[in-house]
């Protein structure tokens, strides 16, 4: 008999992908305000989209409408999402009227009222890291002690780096998995540590010129070297703290993929049987995702999100001058300066280390750059490989809404990982 699940907040699925692809689990109910996010979700899943004032309590449907208005009277295993993080800005923090008084601040207690009345016996919760400090504390103090009120023990309650289980991207996300507190025994916390944290790619991690290639780093020096010597003169004439930066970085390289990864990671104390072990561990991610083989740039896309954008020729211009992992910075003092106060800012992602986190929105620069010299910003589709969205997950909406929904996105590794945890402590609870 299969694990029933609720899904909040569901956005275009990502936190939900390992749920479905399981086949351990069949949804009750999905929610999401957002229609072209859940018609992505939906389009993916082959599941029927209803309003939510023409919902009645059906099961296996995903309900487009605001979480206030949804009831949910089945009971179920287990419950996933993350309110969106504005909530947090204002829950529960020293001006408490505000918090609980406006609509946005009182999502995350939907979230609460459909935990108590489904009661699961597991839920994921998902959130950013600012959530912690928030209101100096006190919303995740709240909200630790709500769910511990409800009856769970809190099993995962931790800040979670995404490329530690196999994203190629620094990725933190706030992940909360509760149990019911008269099933929980040892064991379940000795599955969570399996799952949700890996020595291997803590050390050596994916990285984006793998996943863009579908292959592993072992199998791409000539990839590399290529990439890496264009930018040799990139910053010839400048003068600015980056261009030292980058004349040194450059004259250090090795020009060999293991070595420059080394140093691009600051990895030491390698042993071969090690670095071996840490390759099959990316071999089986690029696996898990499909991409292994699979050059995306080789790939077709029904929904066009690899179509590269108009070609600017002030950017191009500007981006021959800013090398891997480097930004606006790398142009100040010359034409192409930029003003910037954040440091993703006409930011290339670096071949060999995990990418800056992808973000949703965003003009001036800030959608991301890729590593290679005479490329300007990310499609869509290296959005989502950064994202670890599977090429057979189609996006539905216009550009902008494909960028958002990516970038908003829990990456489906984590939602892989996290699957496994949970069938394996249901299966466990269930004996």
């Amino acid at each position: 008999m299969k694990n029933k699940i609720i899904s909040l907040f569901t956005g275009a699925g990502g936190l939900d992908w390992g749920f479905h692809n399981s086949n351990n689990y069949e949804l009750i109910v999905s929610n999401e305000i957002l229609k072209p996010h859940l018609k992505t979700y939906t389009d993916n899943h082959n599941l029927p989209l209803e309003d939510i004032n023409n919902y009645n309590d059906e099961v296996g449907v995903a309900v487009c409408g605001d979480v206030h208005e949804l009831k949910v009277s089945n009971k179920t295993d287990v419950i996933m999402g993350g309110p969106p993080c504005q909530d947090f800005s204002v829950l529960r923090g020293s001006d408490n009227r505000a918090g609980f008084t406006v609509t946005r601040g009182k999502l995350y207690e939907q979230y609460l009222r459909i935990l108590e009345s489904s009661n699961p016996k597991v839920f994921v919760f998902e959130n950013v890291v600012g959530m912690v400090s928030a209101n100096k504390g006190a919303a995740y103090e709240a909200i630790q002690e709500d769910f511990i009120n409800a009856g769970y023990e809190l099993i995962y309650n931790d800040i979670l780096n995404i490329a530690d289980i196999g994203a190629p991207q620094a990725r933190k996300r706030l992940i909360i998995i509760g149990l019911k507190k008269e099933l929980v025994c040892n064991e379940v916390y000795e599955i969570i540590n399996e799952y949700l944290f890996n020595q291997l790619l803590n050390k050596y991690p994916i990285t984006p010129l793998e996943v863009f290639e579908g292959k592993v780093l072992t199998d791409l020096n000539d990839q590399y070297v290529k990439i890496i010597k264009e930018f040799e003169h990139s910053m010839d004439g400048i003068d600015n703290e980056s261009a030292i930066k980058w004349f040194e970085e450059f004259q250090n390289l090795d020009f060999d993929i293991k070595k420059d990864y080394f140093k691009a990671n600051n990895i030491d104390k390698v042993t071969d049987d090690e670095f071996k072990n840490a390759m099959d561990k990316h071999k089986e991610i690029l696996e898990i995702l499909g991409f292994l083989g699979k050059k995306v740039d080789e790939q077709q896309f029904l929904d066009d999100s690899n179509n590269r954008g108009r070609r600017n020729r002030k950017v191009i211009e500007r981006m021959h001058h800013i090398p891997p992992y480097y930004n606006f910075k790398a142009v100040d003092n010359t034409e192409w300066k930029v003003k910037g106060l954040m440091s993703n800012i006409y930011k290339r992602i670096h071949p060999l280390k995990p990418s800056p986190t992808i973000i949703a929105y965003g003009g001036g620069g800030t959608g991301g750059y890729h590593y290679e010299y005479d490329r300007q910003g990310l499609t869509n589709r290296e959005r989502a490989r950064l994202q670890t969205f599977p090429d057979n997950y189609l996006f539905n909406g216009k550009t902008s809404e494909i960028r958002a929904q990516i970038g908003e996105a829990v990456p489906p590794i984590a939602s892989y990982w996290i699957e496994k945890a949970v069938s394996e402590i249901l299966d466990l609870v269930k004996k």
